[in-house]
């Protein structure tokens, strides 16, 4: 079915485009739109509307909507939560490196007393100077440990070469 023939069937019920409009409960402009096509669709919402008021051939009853429509629906709707999930989790990840190079104030007390204002190492909370490697044993206990540790060391080393 063309607009024309809309258009004939409704000048043909006595029925002006303002008039069929108020009839059925939409706009003029909707009505004009429909007769202008050249091709009606006949499963759209107004042309159903004017199905009930006018005689239009073969246009059957809508009483639901086209298959398939809540499948893509649901489709594109994963779609979508998928890309938000990701853009989420790039985020998240851009966050996790931004922190691990943060330097911060280190804060430590000094020799004077006061906080330290060195900035920290990256992703670290302290300075080169208050976090950095141990610098070993101070008692005499502590440093004879490390000597046997060493003597073991070497002694499994030279096992393993012989």
């Amino acid at each position: 079915m063309t607009g024309a023939e809309l258009a004939a069937i409704r000048k043909a019920a006595g029925l002006s485009q303002t008039a069929l409009a108020k009839r059925v409960g939409i706009g003029r402009h909707a009505v004009s739109y429909w007769e202008t096509k050249s091709e009606v669709d006949r499963r759209a919402w107004a042309v159903d509307r004017m199905a009930e008021v006018l005689p239009l051939p073969d246009i059957p009853r809508i009483t639901r909507p086209h298959a398939g429509w809540a499948d893509k629906l649901e489709a594109e709707t994963k779609t979508r939560e998928a890309a938000f999930r990701a853009q989420v989790s790039k985020w998240e990840r851009q966050q996790a490196e931004a922190a691990a190079k943060r330097r911060v104030r280190c804060g430590a007390k000094t020799r004077k007393g006061t906080p330290c204002r060195a900035k920290s190492l990256p992703g670290k909370r302290r300075c080169k100077f208050h976090g950095g490697m141990s610098t070993g044993a101070r008692t005499p206990e502590g440093i004879e440990r490390i000597r046997e540790a060493q003597r073991r060391r070497w002694a499994r080393w030279k096992a393993e070469r012989e």
